[in-house]
């Protein structure tokens, strides 16, 4: 009885060896049949690790953080990143059965191929692996210009220097065509405007082509008056719109001249509306209202020494002939006696208006000279009698 349970027992653990064993190189058989050839039969080894910094020669620094490195087998990209800080990079490049040992390995940094190759290796560490390009690429970017609605207007790149670097400032201009004005800019992409609703104005340039456009919208054109020089009395002097570009917008400043005429003198502005600049000066500014105005200069006759103001206003001008025996008859018999003199004294002050009032007005200046002209006829055939010559 003992004996049989011993002998089933043995039979029972040779089975399971036999299993174990059986199972066992089944799985070697896998392995060695089946995964093994599928690892090694054109499919990628371990890869060849590297490990180090990227830099430039000009300047001799790291490069930047964020720049791109690659790694091509047989020019092929196999692996890729970006730096860190300090220019630090890292990355596993993978190789196929047959590059071992033979395939050369390049670099490029930002797009720049490095200095330094490498042979690849399955399962190799290459630290550190330092990489050396010359400089960084220097990229520049087209700024084109447009207008919205075609024909409203132009937009100008002021700097006229595309293309540009990224982060340089350059200046813009839009000008409204006729019916239109400026509304504001906008880009595709977005870039920074120094004042987007300003016409002239500046941006910075981003790392890419950028199109600026102006926008105009339509504007009706603005009312516009005119304006109307006049000068009191009308053979006073002259009177000019220096500006000489009417009509004239509301608000808009006009400069005006007045110049006498002989025997005249400039006395000052007036105007029922809009603002004079020094009403005083015979060169001023003016500044327009919202309607047609006349602006006026008015003139004063200047004396000739002492003057005769109503016979000057009368005549239009102190070197009449008339006016020269009326000054001389003052001179001669008026002025040196007490009661002339007051006369003539009275006379300078209670004048001038007079005269003014009648240089104003045609038919008072003739009316004056035909009351002066027989005055004037008997002091030329007395002449004798009263003057010094005589």
């Amino acid at each position: 009885m003992n004996a049989r349970t011993e002998r089933n027992g043995r039979k029972r653990l040779s089975a399971a060896r036999l299993a174990a064993a059986g199972g066992l190189l089944l799985a070697l058989a896998l392995v060695l049949g089946g995964i093994l050839p599928a690892y090694t039969e054109g499919s990628y080894l371990q890869p060849h690790l590297f490990e180090g910094h990227a830099s430039t020669l000009e300047p001799a620094e790291p490069v930047p953080q964020g720049e791109l490195v690659q790694a091509f087998v047989g020019g092929e990209l196999r692996a890729e990143t970006t730096t860190d800080a300090g220019g630090h990079y890292y990355f596993a490049v993978p190789g196929k059965t047959g590059e071992h040992g033979s395939a050369t390995v390049t670099f490029k940094v930002a797009g720049v191929v490095a200095e330094e190759t490498a042979i690849w290796r399955a399962g190799e560490i290459s630290k550190p692996f330092d990489l050396t390009i010359e400089a960084l690429p220097v990229y520049e970017f087209d700024l084109s210009m447009a207008v919205s609605p075609a024909g409203a207007g132009t937009a100008t790149d002021v700097s006229a220097a595309s293309p540009y670097l990224e982060g340089a400032t350059v200046s813009i201009k839009a000008e409204a065509a006729t019916g239109y004005k400026f509304s504001h800019w906008t880009s595709e992409p977005d870039v920074d405007f120094a004042n987007a609703n300003a016409a002239q104005t500046t941006i910075t340039m981003p790392a890419e082509n950028v199109t600026v456009t102006a926008h105009f919208q339509e504007a009706p054109e603005p009312e516009t008056y005119t304006l109307t020089l006049a000068a009191s009395p009308f053979m006073g002097g002259t009177v000019t719109d220096v500006t000489a570009s009417p009509p004239y917008e509301a608000g808009q400043v006009v400069t005006i001249q007045a110049a006498a005429a002989s025997g005249y003198q400039f006395s000052h502005w007036t105007a029922e509306e809009g603002t004079l600049g020094n009403p005083n000066a015979a060169t001023t500014d003016f500044t327009m209202p919202g309607l047609n105005v006349t602006v006026t200069a008015t003139f004063l006759v200047e004396p000739v020494g002492p003057g005769c103001f109503i016979a000057t206003a009368a005549y239009g001008t102190p070197a009449a002939q008339e006016i020269g025996v009326l000054r001389d008859f003052r001179d001669t018999v008026l002025l040196p006696n007490r009661v002339g003199a007051d006369f003539v004294s009275f006379y300078y002050k209670a004048s001038p208006p007079i005269a003014d009032f009648i240089s104003q007005h045609e038919a008072l200046r003739a009316a004056v000279r035909m009351g002066l002209n027989p005055i004037v006829a008997a002091l030329n055939w007395s002449y004798s009698l009263w003057s010094e010559d005589g």
